[in-house]
């Protein structure tokens, strides 16, 4: 019985570098679309990124390769990058830690989201020199709000506020209305120490039951 051998060469997986020619764009690597065109020595071949490689390559960097049995490059670090760094994560992503997390910025700061951002925790504590908030619809739920300013600006074209119970100690207190200003209470009451002035082009005061006023001294005209 004969048994022919066949003799055949096997590729092992190596690592190589090489410079990145051509990379997606922004909107197509967010897609998904994750293949490159890596120069390796003389040769330009289109590369695939690992899941590993967090740092998204681009045009000009420095990047190790593997080079796997069926030829198939697959970017795995990106090594040298003279520009600025961009993170890559698959979609539906989670950065999880086990213990505490802090997020630095020298200089600023930013926190974007296409559709919706929401903040889950059971203390937060936010401290800013300056705070500006922009926003088409607010809605709080809160069961205790303490707010201790020094100034207060508030511009809003519509407010509703509901209060089952609201109690303001204010040092000095201004409203000023331009146009009409009602107030509908079951009943109201108003108390000052020294003086009460009521100025008005017109006037005019309905009374279903009982009008009374008491004073030792009323001038009328």
């Amino acid at each position: 019985m004969t048994q022919t051998a066949e003799l055949y060469d096997a590729t092992g997986a190596r690592l190589v570098t090489g410079k990145v020619l051509d990379a997606p764009a922004r909107a197509a690597a967010d897609a998904g679309v994750a293949e490159l065109r890596v120069l390796c020595g003389n040769r330009a071949s289109v590369a695939r990124t690992a899941a590993s490689c967090l740092l998204q390559p681009q045009k000009g960097d420095t990047v190790l390769l593997a080079c796997l049995e069926d030829e198939t490059q697959v970017v795995l670090a990106v090594l040298f990058r003279a520009g600025e760094a961009r993170f890559s994560l698959p979609a539906h992503s989670t950065l999880e830690c086990a213990g505490s997390l802090t997020l630095r910025g020298a200089d600023s700061l930013d926190l974007q989201s296409g559709r919706s951002m929401r903040l889950h925790t059971e203390d937060l504590d936010v401290t800013a020199k300056n705070c500006a908030v922009r926003a088409l619809s607010v809605k709080s739920i809160a069961n205790s709000v303490d707010i201790c300013c020094s100034t207060l600006y508030s511009f809003g074209k519509s407010a509703l506020s509901v209060f089952s119970s609201l109690t303001q100690c204010l040092g000095t207190s201004r409203r000023m209305v331009e146009g009409e200003d009602e107030t509908r209470a079951g009943s109201s009451t108003l108390l000052a120490e020294d003086t009460v002035t009521v100025m008005s082009k017109n006037k005019l005061t309905l009374v279903e039951e009982t009008a009374r006023t008491d004073a030792k001294l009323i001038q009328l005209g």
